[in-house]
């Protein structure tokens, strides 16, 4: 009998054969195993019904896109808003006359003659908050050179029109405050009536007949684009005092526009502007103010809440969309069950646990949500750029309403899969095999 043999490097006795694999041992899987079982099981039912678990996803795809196109469409609409806001100009008040009545009858805003040169003097020596405001007086007239002629809007402004309207000067300049004092005979054309007037042509320094009078152009406008029923670009802007009293024959201003020192003082400044006039109009008491003043931060909230509420009307209208598709999973997910219970009955025979056949039918619905979710991004996203450029609407794709979009398709998925999943897992092995 031989000896027991010694190994070399750790001195370890073997008895003979003692380096065979031992039968008894029973077989641990990796920790990975269950998981790898239930998601490959998962697949397979999904794939053998193709043409189902399309149908199922194409729920969720709609309710994502849905959501992802409301949110871009609603966000966009708001940055439009607030870019026409910033046209307006910024920290912006606007002060017009109020509305003339005659017994029960109102002719409108503006129809009353309340504001003079005088009441914007007021305003800028006595309002602390304000820190530049234009007269503006305005009127349509004829205007010719050479042999073109155009009727355009006459606008009589201050020397701060440029900066509070923000509508800078693109060739020349602007006039001065003595130019506005004199009276002077000077003029700066809107792009658009520059173009009309003297084509390709630069029109500083020429002589154009504005009504009966001659102007010296000094200045054009950038382009700025339509606002409503007014262009500021189909113009021509010459000194408030000129307008009144050389072009339109009138004593009594259109409007006043006031800029606030900074946003923050725009409550203040309109406080200070209302004190200044009711003084200057001599009003007193509970006396009616006899007019206006418009603030753009108003004009901003009233602008953004309308957005708000319609962007979250279409938002609604998207997450019914989305749950009607979660709706659906739970329908079919349902209808696997009662079709595979045979199947299900054999899996708890051979030794699967519950937590395995509620992973599985949960895989299957995540599965379908989260695949219908991506492709609802993607059919998002093509969308409202598609509906953007078929309507000429300026749409906005925010990150986190995709993001959103994604997550609650997945919530969906695990909400409405669960209940499905549960009577899977409840189902008792003899009765499944049972079942016909």
């Amino acid at each position: 009998m031989s000896a027991p043999a010694i190994t070399p490097t750790t001195g370890t006795l073997f008895a003979s054969g003692a380096d065979e694999e031992d039968d008894d041992v029973p077989y641990s899987p990796p920790w990975w195993g269950p998981a790898y079982v239930t998601v490959v099981m998962s697949l397979r039912g999904l794939v053998a019904n193709k043409l189902r678990a399309a149908l199922t996803m194409l729920g969720v795809i709609i309710g994502v896109a849905a959501v992802i196109v409301a949110i871009a469409i609603g966000q966009g609409s708001k940055a439009a808003v607030q870019a026409s806001l910033q046209r307006l100009g910024t920290n912006v008040l606007t002060v017009r006359p109020g509305s003339q009545r005659r017994g029960n009858i109102s002719f409108g805003q503006g129809s009353r003659s309340t504001l003079k040169p005088a009441d914007a003097d007021a305003i800028l020596k006595g309002a602390p908050s304000v820190g530049r405001l234009s007269p503006e007086a305005n009127g349509n007239r004829q205007v010719k050179y050479d042999n073109k002629n155009t009727s355009v809007s006459v606008n009589g402004t201050g020397e701060f029109y440029p900066v509070i309207s923000n509508h800078g000067v693109k060739t020349g300049r602007y006039f001065k405050p003595n130019e506005i004092r004199s009276l002077s005979r000077v003029a700066v054309m809107g792009s658009s009536t520059a173009k009309e007037l003297f084509d390709r042509a630069s029109p500083i320094g020429k002589t154009i007949r504005v009504g009966d009078n001659n102007f010296t152009v000094i200045g054009v406008l950038k382009e700025k684009g339509g606002q409503g029923f007014r262009n500021p670009d189909d113009g021509v802007y010459i000194p408030y005092t000129t307008a009144l009293r050389r072009v339109l024959g009138q004593q009594n201003l259109g409007s006043i526009s006031v800029q606030a020192r900074s946003f923050d003082l725009m409550r203040k400044a309109q406080g200070e502007v209302e004190a200044i006039l009711r003084k200057q109009h001599k009003l007193e008491g509970d006396a009616a103010s006899d007019f206006i003043i418009f603030n753009q931060a108003d004009l901003s909230e009233a602008q953004n809440a309308q957005q708000d509420t319609f962007g979250s009307l279409i938002t609604y209208l998207a997450v019914v969309s989305l749950a009607v598709g979660g709706i659906g999973i739970m329908n079919i997910m349902l209808v696997s069950v009662t079709e595979r219970t045979r199947e299900i009955g054999v899996r708890k025979a051979i030794g699967a646990r519950k937590a395995d056949v509620l992973g599985q039918f949960l895989c299957e619905s995540l599965f379908l949500s989260l695949v219908g979710g991506l492709l609802g991004v993607i059919v998002g996203v093509v969308g409202s750029n598609a509906i953007g450029t078929a309507n000429g609407w300026l749409v906005v794709i925010s990150p986190t309403s995709v993001v959103l979009a994604f997550g609650v398709s997945a919530f969906v998925g695990i909400f409405f899969g669960f209940y499905p999943a549960l009577k899977a897992a409840n189902l008792r092995p003899i009765e499944a095999l049972r079942y016909e």
